[in-house]
């Protein structure tokens, strides 16, 4: 496995009230002009540093629909693996919440690819600020658990926003991943940060947290012994864009995850943990 995996960050400000005024939803022009500038100055910033990520990561709710295709051309020329969250879907009175993965041709090689696959995967639990939202119409749960086999990168399980809550998918996720990927537009943001120390140790797994720029508080959180490197990257601050790589390990991770491996540079697994095949 390689040691470590590059995940870049792309915190957008899309701001509920303006993107989606009251009665709408889907976002408004003035909003997709302001975070399609957003992403393209994102994508500039990570591609252009030292660092080339392998993985970049986009918040909930950050990709308006008519912009999905030049997201697609852009992972392509990236060469690194996009997750990135999409405005809401409407099928009639029907809404769900969902992100896609993109995957361009050449991946894990990073450079450009003239093409990219892509797959979408939905949101099971609305905050009730979804639910007020769309009141009178049918909110999709997608309830679908997610593991992505990221080869000498790891194991990646995802989510989005209010998901991050769910218990039964950490009980899944234990044992069989690296990374916990997490896209969000979510105001709470200092439950999200406890929380992700919390599973952190109790799936012993780096977690990753994108939020909205609205809201800021993105988090690179690693089980760390040492309580000074857990901590691998946090952005506070709200109504802020920013772009930044960060690298988190993986094979160190990967060998103390094994049973009857030493802890050395990782907090000890937790209870009842077993090392499960992908």
């Amino acid at each position: 496995m390689n040691e470590y995996i590059n995940i870049g960050f792309i915190q957008t400000v899309v701001e509920g009230s303006v993107a989606w005024p009251k009665g709408t939803f889907q976002m408004s022009v003035e909003s997709e002009d302001k975070v399609w500038s957003e992403l393209k100055k994102g994508f500039i910033d990570l591609l252009n540093g030292y660092e080339k990520p392998q993985l970049i990561i986009i918040p909930e709710l950050s990709v308006p629909h008519g912009y999905e295709y030049e997201l697609r051309r852009l992972t392509a020329s990236s060469g690194a693996v996009v997750i990135a969250g999409l405005d809401f879907t409407k099928n009639g009175n029907k809404f769900c919440n969902r992100a896609t993965v993109i995957i361009p041709r050449n991946w894990p090689d990073i450079k450009p690819s003239n093409s990219a696959s892509y797959f979408y995967f939905g949101k099971s639990f609305y905050s009730n600020e979804e639910i007020e939202m769309f009141k009178g119409y049918d909110l999709i749960s997608q309830p679908d658990i997610y593991i992505l086999d990221a080869g000498n990168y790891g194991i990646m399980g995802v989510a989005i926003c209010s998901d991050f809550f769910d218990i039964e998918r950490f009980v899944v996720y234990k044992g069989r991943i690296h990374n916990l990927i997490i896209i969000s537009h979510n105001k709470d943001t200092e439950s999200y940060y406890f929380l992700a120390e919390a599973i952190s140790r109790l799936v012993f797994c780096n977690v990753v947290i994108c939020n909205s720029g609205e809201f800021g508080d993105s988090i690179a959180f690693s089980p760390y012994k040492k309580s000074h490197r857990r901590i691998v990257y946090r952005h506070k601050g709200q109504g802020l864009f920013s772009s930044q790589v960060v690298s988190l390990p993986v094979d160190l991770l990967d060998r103390e995850q094994q049973i009857g491996a030493k802890s050395i540079e990782f907090k000890s697994r937790p209870p009842g943990y077993s090392k499960k095949d992908f």
